[in-house]
């Protein structure tokens, strides 16, 4: 019996090829991107999770609380693990790592840039399990100078020759000795890594020069450790209080406190409230709007299955009405009818799965992650089939019921011209709330690209283009303005300028700073910019009190002077005169400030314009800027009229003079800044993909839903032609419901996208308005969807001889 439910649905299906198609292509593409989404989401749950020991695993993090609010850091001192120990004596699983997110590698004459280094101790291997391919790694950890390859990067620094014993040197100042090949590390981790060094081999040159053994400094020390048995964070975290009292708080004098916290290693992937994870982190609210919109797309195909069912229900009446006449009761009409929709979603099911591993690539280097292509396993063979039978019974259910539900005698005699007002009010709805996802959809994306442009067109506060950003390897003495004056000579430079970096950079110092007077009992957060004369010329600042850097500020610090003796100045951002409490800047002008390097004190001969030193995700924060010439660590390089490849080539002979064992690397700040906002970008591009699928396959649905229309009332259009009615009058005709049905789509997804779109804007300081065009082209988009469908059946309709239509009667 079975066996010939699927065959007369087969031929059904070979018979119906207009509902064949229509039904496949909006099925695929839901399916494709249901996959997907569902493979996304899999790989981000999957974030630290092993069948090991890692729900006992934490990571120590760093809550620190100031006047000015309070801070949440992934890092820790590099102290910290020293002193665990010396508290905690009896527990082994205590470790502490550095963390490098890009190196340069030599080996021999050749250079490589590598990232994700991770300076390791020898508890590490018992925390994050190793797989040793080659070599051992018994001293890789416990002794200095030896450095642990995973296989792509041994496979790319020495091909198929045995990368065990071989030198390579990290940074031009460490030797290291390969001891063993281990397997890629899982890319579902926080922590990536592509080589493991020894810890021991840390020095303060990783650093800047700072020593490595002072609890004033947090740079890129992350510290773990492993508890066994239960209940065993309080009494973990109530140790971390006491050495956060005895080596952090004990000269603060209560304007700001650092305490430390565990953090379980599975909540790392999914908590955004830590700053300087070594990978990236993602909130659970992007994932359900992910899940959401492949569940909407997919509602979207069963809806246009369903319409097309019921509307295909006509000519099926006489199928139904012979089939009861031959004995076939409602139950085995609705297992026939129903047969027929698991087949076509069989159908759909299987070439979807044949075929997604071809999009996995380009998924993979859209969202870059690294997702398998061997995606079937056990848990998406289950999705798989959970969506067969999802899709099955939610588009085939109602319409086998109701195609079922015909008498035999009035489908006989053709007296069912016209579907039940239940199905048409249940067709309604259901094309309601495809016009309700279409239009949320397309009211986000306008709204996301509103704040892109919004984002491209509000002055930072400095000059963006035409500026070359080098950062400077090595800051000897000399070295950076022997750079310097080499690039002065090259022809079509206006400027060049040494700082710690570029007003937005990744290379940031923060401090505590107030009046001299204050300092003392209180503290207030600020950035300091390492910079020189040069600064304002070359990023385009606006000074608007005092006077900037000059010649005889410079000499006031120079190298030869002893560093009590040396004279320091500093420039303030508006924002940063605020803090101190001058309601003019020019108030603030000859006053004394103190801030938080070696506690040092200088005048403010200068108030700027406030600049954005970050996204405009965050506010304008408090600067003050400082010619500390140990801290220029970058070149930025200001074109006159453009830049030409001989310009380029020539920047690059000075950097080899200088820099000969390092890769020459540049970036333009233009570039830079936006690359801040990758993430948004491609968050446009999702939406736009997204809200083009489902305009797709709403416009699939609506002209079959339309195609059955015009069948339904061919003699009907056919009277009205030949009493004159225009194409005009037949597209009003054919069109009328379908807008009402779109004012009401519209009157809900307008308040729902607002209150949605408000939300994902509240991630913005400084944000666009959701205007009221927005909804405007919301509703114009639904309804030019329309009139191409309607369009396409009209002109169908329009040019159909009426004689043809009414020969019959």
């Amino acid at each position: 019996m079975l066996k010939n439910y699927f065959r007369v649905a087969l031929r059904n299906l070979q018979r119906n090829k207009g509902f064949f198609a229509l039904n496949f292509i909006g099925l695929y593409i839901s399916v494709i991107v249901c996959v997907l989404i569902a493979l996304i989401i899999l790989h981000e749950t999957s974030f630290d999770k092993r069948d090991d020991n890692s729900a006992s695993i934490y990571r120590v993090v760093t809550h620190s609380s100031s006047e000015t609010g309070k801070t949440y850091s992934a890092v820790t001192q590099y102290p910290l693990a020293t002193a665990l120990r010396a508290a905690m004596p009896g527990e082994k699983l205590i470790s502490q790592i550095h963390f490098q997110k890009e190196d340069i590698i030599s080996i021999g004459d050749k250079k490589f840039k590598t990232q994700y280094v991770v300076f390791a101790d020898s508890v590490f291997p018992k925390l994050f399990p190793l797989i040793v391919k080659q070599g051992s790694i018994a001293r890789a950890f416990t002794e200095p100078g030896y450095a642990v390859l995973t296989e792509n990067t041994a496979q790319k620094y020495f091909g198929n020759s045995d990368a065990v014993g071989m030198r390579i040197k990290l940074d031009n100042f460490l030797d290291l000795t390969v001891a063993a090949v281990i397997a890629n590390g899982p890319s579902n981790s926080h922590l990536q890594y592509n080589m493991l060094v020894s810890y021991r081999s840390a020095s303060p040159e990783l650093i800047g020069g700072f020593p490595l053994d002072q609890w004033g400094l947090s740079a890129s020390c992350y510290t773990y450790i492993g508890l066994e048995g239960d209940n065993r964070e309080k009494q973990t975290e109530t140790i971390l209080a006491g050495i956060a009292a005895k080596y952090v708080n004990k000269d603060k004098q209560g304007h700001s406190s650092t305490e430390y916290k565990l953090q379980p290693l599975t909540n790392i992937h999914f908590n955004e409230l830590y700053k300087s994870n070594p990978y990236y982190t993602i909130n659970y609210t992007y994932l359900y709007l992910l899940a959401a919109i492949g569940l909407f797309l997919i509602l979207a195909a069963c809806i246009n299955y369903t319409n097309l069912s019921t509307a295909l229900a006509i000519k099926k009446s006489k199928e139904v009405g012979v089939r009861k006449t031959m004995g076939a009761t409602r139950l085995h009409l609705i297992k026939q009818f129903l047969s027929e929709t698991f087949l076509l979603t069989a159908i759909v099911i299987v070439v979807a799965a044949v075929s997604v591993r071809f999009f996995i690539p380009s998924l993979n280097a859209f969202l870059e992650k690294n997702i398998p292509v061997d995606w079937l396993t056990v848990k998406t063979g289950m999705l798989l089939l959970a969506l067969w039978l999802l899709i099955s019974l939610t588009s085939g259910v109602y319409p086998a019921f109701v195609l079922s539900g015909f008498s035999p005698i009035a489908a006989l005699k053709s007296k069912i011209s016209a579907p039940k007002a239940s199905v048409v009010n249940l067709r309604r709805g259901l094309v309601i709330f495809q016009f309700l996802t279409a239009q949320i959809l397309i009211i986000g994306a306008v709204v996301v690209a509103k704040q892109m442009a919004f984002i491209q067109s509000t002055p930072l506060g400095f000059t963006k283009e035409q500026v070359l950003d080098i950062n400077l390897p090595e800051n000897k003495p000399g070295q950076v303005t022997a750079f310097r004056d080499q690039l002065l000579k090259i022809p079509g430079l206006s400027s060049v300028s040494l700082s710690l970096g570029a007003p937005v950079s990744d290379n940031q110092a923060n401090t505590g700073f107030n009046l001299r007077e204050k300092f003392a009992t209180s503290q207030l957060d600020v950035d300091l910019k390492s910079i020189d004369k040069e600064y304002l010329k070359t990023y385009g600042l606006q000074l608007v009190a005092g006077r900037w850097f000059n010649d005889n500020d410079e000499l006031k610090i120079a190298a030869s002077i002893p560093d009590s003796l040396k004279q320091y100045a500093m420039i303030l951002n508006e924002t940063a005169v605020k803090a101190l409490g001058f309601a003019n800047t020019q108030d603030a002008i000859g006053k004394y400030v103190t801030y938080g390097f070696n506690n040092v004190s200088a005048p403010i001969i200068g108030v700027v314009k406030d600049y954005h030193i970050a996204s405009l995700h965050d506010p304008v924060k408090s600067v003050i800027m400082v010619e500390l010439p140990f801290f220029y660590y970058n070149a930025g390089i200001r074109f006159n009229n453009g830049y030409t490849a001989s310009q380029l080539s020539a920047i690059e002979n000075a950097w080899t003079s200088i820099y000969p064992n390092f890769l020459f690397e540049t970036s333009f700040l233009d570039d830079h800044v936006a690359s801040l906002y990758k993430e948004e970008k491609r968050t446009q591009q999702l939406f736009n993909i997204f809200t083009f699928l489902s305009i797709v396959i709403n416009i699939l649905g609506l002209v079959g839903l339309l195609s059955f229309m015009v069948e339904q009332k061919t003699k009907e259009i056919g009277i009205r032609k030949v009493l004159g009615a225009t194409i005009a009058d037949i597209s009003f005709i054919l069109s009328k419901d379908f807008l009402k049905l779109i004012v009401i789509a519209f009157l809900v997804a307008a308040p729902v996208s607002a209150y949605l779109m408000s939300r994902w804007l509240q991630n913005f300081a400084y944000r666009t308005s959701i205007s009221w065009w927005v909804f405007a082209v919301s509703a114009l988009a639904a309804l030019v969807v329309t009139g191409v469908a309607v369009g396409f059946q009209t002109i169908k309709a329009a040019i159909a001889n009426p004689v043809k239509a009414l020969r019959s009667e």
